[in-house]
């Protein structure tokens, strides 16, 4: 990881990816939260955050290309 932006939260409902993640799905924190629905900018973060674990990006994490 470099030392640019780094992207680790939903903003709109104030959670980190790693409070989300315990939801153990996107659709699941979702459902709870409303993440990821609002303004939508962190969609791809969380779709990506589920399907590899991790819980902090780069801003222009080239694995983000998957999920535009």
């Amino acid at each position: 990881m470099t030392d640019e932006a780094r992207v680790n939260r939903c903003e709109c409902v104030g959670k980190t990816f790693e409070q989300l993640k315990a939801y153990g799905s996107l659709e699941a924190a979702q459902q709870a939260t409303d993440c990821g629905c609002e303004c939508e900018g962190c969609l791809p973060y969380l779709e990506l955050m589920f399907a590899c674990g991790e819980t902090e990006f780069d801003l222009e994490d080239p694995r983000l290309k998957a999920y535009e």
